[in-house]
């Protein structure tokens, strides 16, 4: 575990995130400490929301009179909770599938991969903005979780396909290792070369899969929300102060992509809404670049066939663990007058 001091500290962060939002309903307000009008001390008006970062609100107000800091504490915990459980469908999904077509059903994989073909081509946030239409234009009354839910099921299933591939490659990879070979010729089943000889590297690379696929989950929740493509969908009412009398669409959930998505058109004009949601995210996803750094430089060392060829379509350096250097066992003696030819 001293290895992975940064894994463990990046997961202390986000589970720390986590409960702070959980717990929000003890600490926090249920009006998100919200202050439309401010007034001086003699009683004055002096400014109406949405306001700039102040000692009162450190990063400002949103067009409600909201507080920044109290809307993304209680919006966490659906930011969190999302793109863990889409990471996971998707892990254990394609990681599952991968197995059964690698060991079981091998001549099934070029029908598979011809079949997501498309999964390749056009972009996943172009797929998922045309899945989630109906549920993202308007509001439809349908309760919130059964949209979470179908959105979950959205964006899990746009990542199978790759994860899926990637299993299988690294399942026929690791077939042609001399211990998997033996093992086979031994008379060894499937099943057994499977829990005996696969699944300890299975469950290294599973790690370095699901961290890469939580950082791609945030980063598409982040461009869904410039969409409007609210996790949980939207409110009926709106934004309170609209300038143009119709009230705009607003995240039901509060969930960060949301809270840029709603606030995205008047970025120019109010900075700080949408620059202290992109900081909360870009702090959230360093925490977790930095977790699959440090999981690609361990696993490079004991895989480097398999995570060479992931870090080859990026183009990024692998950055292998140092090898210690060991003693030889045994010395020759009078060493150096046997090369001079005594």
């Amino acid at each position: 575990m001293r290895n992975y001091k940064k894994t463990i500290i990046g997961f202390l962060l986000i589970l720390g995130m986590f409960i702070a939002s959980l717990l929000y309903p003890l600490y926090g307000d249920e009006d998100y400490n919200e202050e439309f009008y401010i007034y001086d001390k003699q009683g004055e008006l002096i400014a109406k929301a949405p306001t700039p970062p102040t000692q009162d609100h450190l990063l400002g107000t949103d067009r409600n009179g909201q507080d920044m800091i109290y809307l993304h504490l209680y919006g966490a915990k659906f930011t969190l909770s999302a793109a863990f459980f889409i990471t996971l469908f998707r892990v254990l999904a394609g990681v599952s599938t991968g197995i059964i077509i690698a060991l079981w059903l091998p001549k099934v994989k070029t029908y598979f991969k011809d079949f997501f073909l498309a999964f390749r081509y056009v972009p996943a946030l172009v797929i998922a903005i045309f899945m989630m239409s109906p549920f993202i234009e308007r509001f439809t009354g349908i309760p919130v979780w059964n949209i979470a839910s179908y959105q979950i099921g959205v964006l899990t299933l746009i990542a199978y396909p790759a994860i899926v591939l990637m299993t299988i490659d690294y399942i026929e990879e690791m077939q042609r290792k001399s211990f998997v070979v033996s093992s086979f010729l031994l008379g060894a089943s499937r099943f057994h070369v499977l829990t005996k000889h696969l699944w300890p590297f299975l469950k290294s690379i599973g790690l370095l899969i699901f961290v890469q696929q939580l950082l791609s989950t945030l980063v598409i929740l982040m461009h869904l929300g410039i969409f409007k493509a609210y996790l949980g969908g939207q409110t009926k009412g709106g934004i309170f102060t609209a300038d143009d009398g119709v009230p705009p669409p607003e995240t039901l959930s509060n969930e960060w992509g949301g809270l840029i998505g709603q606030n995205f058109k008047v970025m120019i004009q109010y900075p700080w809404i949408v620059l202290s949601t992109m900081l909360f995210f870009f702090i959230l996803i360093a925490i977790t670049n930095m977790m699959k750094k440090e999981l690609e430089g361990h696993l490079a060392y004991e895989n480097i066939d398999f995570i060479g060829k992931i870090k080859k379509k990026t183009g990024e350096k692998i950055p292998l663990k140092e090898k210690k250097t060991i003693s030889p066992s045994f010395q020759f003696i009078n060493k150096e007058q046997k090369e001079a030819g005594f």
